[in-house]
């Protein structure tokens, strides 16, 4: 018996049966001796009457034995002549009679010096006869005596058998209100794994399907809280990065432009200053034309990413022909095949695709001008479109030096170089990539770049049409 809550089940239950069995014990023992003389007193009256008012044909007898009592029919002249106790002539003669109703009835306990005692019924029935009955109270007294025996083992045995259906239904009744403290316990400490299974068809199985409800709801609130502050917490990491970012975009920004301007600066205060000969200042004003220019197509990548960033540009889904689109944008780079002895690998069938034109189109510029800014001389581009389940998959490899492993995931930032000191090298405005990873954002493609023993490759899919 486990739980201070079975304990005192037990414990009122044990007293609740067995404290009214003890009263009757008790009551027993106290009480039964006056009380079955008095049931003995009004069984010898009743037997009086039926004597004294009966219809003649009953059969004394029986009546004498089955009572176990004896009968007189007394003369009060003559009473001497019968063969009954000088005791109980005595008690007679006590009386005086003839002060005495007819129909008057005494009874009285006469004690014999033999140990024997009677219980004597005296009645009269006229002025000269009275009715005398008789019976041992040895027989009452026996008659207590064994229904106090059997009271006595009738008491243990009710009282065991109240300990053992006590023990037994105390355990039955607190087992499931133990089940649901031990489940509260459990909730308390944000352990919902374990269930309340109560089937007693009652108020606490109610209770227990209420225990598991709340369980439920409260383990799911609990898990959306979770889940808000795991958000919360990636909202505020991802807040940092974008402050970092916009610091180093607005740093970037900044570098960029600052170095044009610079440029022009120079070279604008030496056509001021007239430092510069007639032959030098065709070449000062080239290259001012040269960085406006420039400074030019970094302002419009910048207003094209930061339309795609903040969502203005949205994918116009419809089929064309890639094969034909990325044609018409090699084109473009004829002078600089020839100019840099360039082999070019063109790998494309009929391949209808999926997807924004404008947008595709500019993804393949971008591609493109990457690779042919890091391509070396007498190097190779190769242009290929491969199936990829419901997919194509387009693959612009150009041969030259490998991206270092620790760089790979930093080319998709904006205005990231591999030259981190922002040589001006290879050109570009270091918005390209970052531009075509957005535009593969939108239309849901698989991307990325792969070193391999040729060279780098960049990839993207679309989705078949």
């Amino acid at each position: 018996m486990k739980g201070k809550i079975s304990r005192d089940i037990f414990f009122y239950m044990m007293i609740i049966s067995i404290l009214p069995i003890f009263l009757i014990y008790l009551l027993n023992a106290t009480l039964l001796d006056s009380y079955s003389l008095n049931k003995k007193k009004e069984e010898l009256k009743k037997i009086s009457i039926i004597l004294t008012e009966g219809d003649g044909n009953l059969n004394i007898p029986r009546l004498k034995r089955e009572s176990n009592v004896e009968v007189y029919f007394l003369n009060m002249e003559d009473r001497y002549q019968y063969r009954i106790d000088d005791d109980i002539r005595g008690i007679l003669d006590d009386f005086d009679w003839d002060n005495v109703e007819i129909g008057a009835n005494f009874q009285k306990v006469y004690k014999k010096e033999q140990g024997i005692n009677l219980l004597v019924n005296m009645t009269k029935i006229t002025n000269q006869m009275f009715l005398v009955i008789t019976t041992p109270i040895s027989s009452v007294e026996n008659s207590v005596k064994i229904s106090r025996e059997f009271y006595y083992y009738s008491f243990f045995l009710v009282a065991f058998l109240s300990l053992l259906v006590s023990y037994i239904f105390s355990n039955k009744v607190s087992k499931p209100i133990i089940s649901l403290e031990k489940n509260a316990k459990d909730i308390a400490l944000l352990n919902f794994d374990e269930k309340v299974e109560i089937k007693t068809g009652n108020e606490l199985e109610s209770l227990g399907t209420s225990i598991n409800t709340m369980s439920e709801k409260l383990e799911t609130a609990i898990e959306n809280l979770k889940n808000a502050n795991a958000q919360l917490e990636i909202d505020l990491e991802n807040e940092k990065k974008l402050e970092v970012m916009r610091r180093s975009f607005i740093s970037s920004v900044n570098h960029e432009l600052k170095t044009p301007l610079a440029i022009m600066r120079v070279y604008a205060e030496g056509l001021l200053e007239g430092v510069a000969s007639d032959e030098e200042i065709e070449e000062y004003c080239t290259t001012i034309v040269e960085e406006v220019e420039n400074m030019e197509k970094i302002v419009k990548e910048l207003l094209y990413f930061s339309e795609i960033e903040a969502g203005y540009k949205k994918a116009e889904m419809k089929s064309f022909r890639i094969d034909i689109l990325t044609k018409k944008i090699l084109e473009k780079y004829s002078h600089d095949f020839k100019e840099k002895n360039l082999q070019l690998n063109f790998l494309m069938g009929d391949l209808k695709v999926n997807g924004d034109i404008k947008l595709i189109e500019r993804v393949l510029e971008n591609l493109c001008s990457n690779a042919m800014n890091y391509v070396l001389e007498n190097g190779e581009i190769k242009i290929e479109g491969v199936p990829d389940g419901d997919s194509i998959k387009i693959k612009i490899l150009n041969s030259g030096d490998k991206i270092p492993e620790d760089k790979i995931n930093d080319i998709w930032k904006p205005f990231f170089k591999l030259d981190q000191a922002r040589t001006r090298k290879y050109g570009g405005t270091g918005l390209g990539l970052s531009i075509v990873k957005k535009i593969l954002d939108i239309h849901g493609s698989n991307y990325g770049v792969t070193n391999l023993r040729e060279g780098v490759e960049f990839f993207f899919t679309l989705k078949r049409s």
